[in-house]
């Protein structure tokens, strides 16, 4: 036995050139994917592994091929490969119960582990097969890649759908360098020298063109070619080799012995690596050694170890379904009973129903109550994979359909959307009744037609509750009032959130019942009525059942829009690295963008762009298109405030192409908001008060109005006072006062606008009064820097028109140092020069900071406040090697020295 291979590499130097090319740039810190395609046999997996080979010394090598039994497990993928970086440590992937962990989570892990990996050699990761990659360890490996800048990694990705796996890993957006690599067949000089090297003579040309035309050049083809014709190759007149390539290997099998083809059988069945006494055993042999040896002179297999014990692998996947399709029905059932006989749960079941030539009532009993035990468990996919397998093997035609019905749905609880819409045909074809209704109802969720759920839902949720099935009743009602609640039904929400409560018996279905309350009751009186209906939760975020993950997602929403600032964050970070338990409207990307609004009020514009840029880039990995609008809404917020008028625009015009394509009136919501943001942003108030004036008469809005009075009725109030519209901002005013509010935020921006109102009234006395109490409000549920430093501009400008210069100016001049503060560097100068203190001079500090991209911008803020690398890198979720990375590149465009020069400047920029 060798574990080596003897087989001469024959061509690929321009491959194996563009290979070592992008070695070279990721040793030297610029981290480098390369998309490795083509068919089946082409050769993917022997040109990264010759290429490993010789880079082995020099780089440090994981290796992952995808399997299709894991494709539908989420992060199993990247559970191996954390495993094999960090051999014996838990992590995320490993826990316990529950929906596990979000993409964010697993993501950063990666992050960790490949920067811990990058010692004195840089770091090669080779992903085989990805097609047969679960999608969440590919969205996690992408939201990593987005993530490297001056790393030394190079992740070299081969796959047969090359553009599925772009789009699934979002490599169009990756941070590190994307190259292609499409593999084709070989030529017919590359066939000949690989034809010599495997027989020890030359072929004539006409011979080797003829294995070229059958093979179109396929290195698996000719290898089986080759393997089936032992004694060398006929004239060109009498090769009689079908083309299928499942033709080809099953004819190279039979060329070995009995004892040989039966080990290649096993391991086409097992469809993984097997160690010798696994074969032993499978094959009741002890002669695996003896036998495998023909198979791995001639190519056939390879052999690897594993803690001392051999075991042996096919070459590839397109390999072992060749082998596998080659076999008879009755060969493959034979093996699949064999191994169903000696392996344990779950793998014993899937080979069981793989062998099922016929209906198995006490196998479909088995998986039917594995799957009540997963779902139990909180392995809510495992669940799914028994019920698809037992809707297969189950007798009873009920049984099959309820058991593929409850796959469906799991599939679409685990957000396995693609997964789940695989199987609408089959569920069409299914008896009518209220489960088939509320399972098309959930794949029209799936597929976001949202209106068609709603009223596939309800109808299940109103026939199950005529049947006196209340269970599933309260199920599907819950299911109803999630989406009620993403089309703004209030109402409907509370209504069907009461009955899921009175009748659910699962903790699951509850959690959702109780987040549809929350959110029915927030939409009807506020979001401090919808506070009032998760107080249940308690203070501790983390302390909160998975279950109730989108209650905890609500009240950091809902405490944003009541002004509790600080708890909200306590909430958010917590329910930004989990996944969802249960069918979900909210965005994995959902609590990162709630955050930036807390940042944003807060006055730490660098957190805000911080958080927006990791939101973005989950987005890009797992999120939804509405996402992406949120995004751009976000963003333009932020340049506006930030004096970056053009790139605010840009923004906009982005959000506004995503809004047209949405099918309910809530994106257009939230844009003519933003809109109306980034105008008073340019102090183009009477904008401003056309844009929130036209949104809060309209009563598609109403709901929506209620929810996000405390962001907008302040902007509304100021807008129409500072236009004169006295009887206006009045209005506006009386509106934000009546509603309620926790924390500061709300009294704070009650008071700005009332001060407004009151200067637009002449009421001079009344409004300095409002100002200062305003200001020395206490900083309950965080300090709202934005709306205070305003009522402190406002109140320096009444103070000077008032003729008290002294302490008008002081006001502007602390109302500048706090803009500056947050980089709302237009908004400083405006306080400036209402001072009368002129242009700022522009010094280094400033002058630097201006240059600075945004992800150095945040290394940069944070090396100011006194962070390490380490710390900097789990706060933007980055490596350490991307943190030292910007900060050499501060370092070298600046002249600076080093970490303390760079810290006193940044110092000197907010002084």
């Amino acid at each position: 036995m060798d574990g080596s291979s003897s087989r001469s590499f024959v061509g690929r130097s321009v491959e194996l050139g563009q290979l070592r090319r992008a070695a070279t740039a990721a040793a030297a810190g610029n981290p480098t994917v390369v998309l490795v395609s083509g068919p089946a046999g082409i050769g993917k997996t022997t040109l990264v592994e010759e290429f490993a080979a010789t880079v082995g010394e020099t780089f440090t090598v994981l290796s992952l091929a995808g399997s299709a039994h894991e494709r539908d497990t989420p992060f199993a993928a990247a559970a191996r490969l954390l495993a094999r970086a960090h051999p014996g440590r838990q992590n995320s992937t490993r826990s316990g119960t529950g929906p596990g962990p979000s993409v964010l989570e697993v993501g950063t892990e990666i992050i960790e582990a490949l920067d811990t990996l990058q010692g004195p050699r840089p770091v090669l990761v080779h992903l085989d097969d990805a097609q047969d990659l679960d999608l969440s360890s590919l969205q996690a490996f992408g939201f990593a890649l987005l993530r490297l800048h001056g790393d030394r990694a190079l992740f070299v990705i081969g796959t047969n759908q090359p553009a599925r796996t772009i789009a699934d890993m979002s490599l169009k957006s990756a941070g590190a360098r994307l190259e292609r690599v499409e593999l084709e067949g070989f030529t017919v000089s590359e066939a000949r020298s690989y034809v010599t090297g495997r027989l020890g003579q030359a072929p004539s040309e006409s011979r080797t063109q003829t294995l070229v035309e059958w093979s179109e050049g396929n290195p698996l083809y000719l290898e089986a070619v080759l393997g089936a014709l032992p004694g060398g190759l006929p004239d060109r007149l009498a090769i009689r080799m079908p083309p299928p390539l499942s033709d080809v290997v099953g004819e190279w099998a039979r060329t070995f012995s009995p004892a040989g083809r039966r080990v290649l059988d096993m391991l086409a069945v097992l469809d993984a690596p097997a160690s010798v006494p696994l074969l032993s055993l499978l094959l009741h042999s002890d002669t695996v050694l003896e036998d495998a040896e023909p198979l791995a002179e001639r190519h056939m297999v390879l052999w690897s170890q594993e803690n001392g014990v051999p075991r042996l692998r096919l070459l590839h996947a397109g390999q072992r379904q060749a082998l596998y399709v080659a076999m008879s029905q009755s060969e493959r059932s034979a093996a699949h009973r064999r191994i169903a006989e000696v392996l344990e749960p779950p793998e014993r079941w899937r080979h069981q129903v793989a062998a099922a030539d016929t209906y198995d009532p006490g196998l479909a009993a088995a998986l039917h109550s594995a799957a009540r035990q997963e779902t139990d468990a909180g392995q809510i996919s495992l669940a799914a994979q028994y019920c698809l397998a037992a809707s297969q093997v189950d007798p009873n035609a009920d049984g099959r359909q309820n058991a593929l019905l409850s796959a469906v749905r799991l599939l679409v609880n685990t957000g396995q959307y693609r997964s789940a819409l695989q199987h609408r045909a089959r569920v069409t074809r299914t008896a009518f009744g209220p489960r088939r209704s509320e399972v098309l109802g959930l794949l029209d969720f799936a597929d976001g037609q949202d209106s068609a759920a709603h009223s596939r839902l309800r109808k299940a949720w109103k026939t199950y509750e005529s049947l006196t099935e209340r269970p599933a009743a309260a199920t599907a009602a819950a299911e109803s009032g999630m989406v009620a609640c993403s089309l703004g039904l209030g109402t409907e929400a509370l209504a069907s959130s009461a009955y899921a409560l009175r009748h659910a018996e699962d903790e699951v279905v509850r959690g959702m019942a109780h987040a549809n309350a929350a959110y029915g009751h927030a939409l009807l009186g506020g979001p401090a009525e919808g506070l009032l209906q998760l107080e249940y939760l308690g203070d501790d975020a983390g302390s909160v059942s998975h279950a109730e993950t989108d209650s905890l997602t609500h009240r950091g929403m809902l405490r944003i829009l009541a002004g509790d600032l600080t708890g909200a964050l306590l909430d958010l970070s917590v329910s930004a690295r989990r996944r969802n338990w249960g069918m979900s409207r909210i965005s994995v990307t959902a609590p990162l963008l709630y955050s930036v609004w807390c940042h944003f009020f807060l006055g730490d514009w660098r957190a805000a762009s911080r958080t927006l840029s990791v939101a973005r880039d989950v987005a890009q990995t797992a999120g939804r298109s509405l996402d992406f609008f949120a995004l751009h809404c976000l963003n333009a917020i932020l340049f506006s405030f930030s004096g970056r008028a053009e790139a605010a625009e840009a923004d906009l015009r982005e959000a506004a192409e995503v809004e047209m394509s949405a099918d309910f009136p809530g994106p257009g919501f939230h844009l003519s908001a933003t809109q109306a943001v980034v105008a008073f942003a340019q102090q183009d108030y009477a904008r401003t008060a056309s844009l929130l004036e036209q949104m809060y008469e309209d009563p598609t809005h109403a709901t929506r109005t209620r929810l996000f009075g405390l962001p907008h009725l302040p902007l509304l109030a100021v807008a129409h006072a500072r236009t004169g519209d006295v009887a206006h901002a009045e209005k506006a005013t009386r509106r934000l006062a009546a509603s309620a509010g926790r924390g500061v935020m709300h009294p704070l921006a009650c008071a700005w606008a009332e001060g407004a109102t009151a200067v637009a009234r002449a009421e001079s006395d009344a409004a300095v009064h409002i100002y200062g109490a305003a200001l020395n409000l206490p900083r309950n549920g965080g300090n709202p820097l934005l709306i205070r430093t305003f009522v402190r501009h406002d109140l320096g400008e009444l103070l000077l028109d008032r003729g008290e210069g002294g302490r008008g100016r002081t006001a502007l001049r602390e109302a500048e140092a706090a803009f500056r503060s947050m980089g709302a560097e237009r908004l400083a100068e405006v306080s400036r020069a209402r001072a009368g203190d002129g242009p700022a001079a522009t010094n280094v500090a400033r002058a630097v900071w201006a240059v600075l991209s945004d992800r150095e911008k945040d290394v940069a803020d944070l090396v100011a406040r006194g962070w390490t690398n380490r710390e900097i890198a789990a706060e933007l979720y980055l490596s350490a090697k991307t943190v030292e990375y910007h900060l050499g590149n501060i370092y070298t465009k600046h002249g600076l020295s080093g970490r303390h020069e760079l810290r006193d400047l940044m110092q000197e920029r907010l002084s």
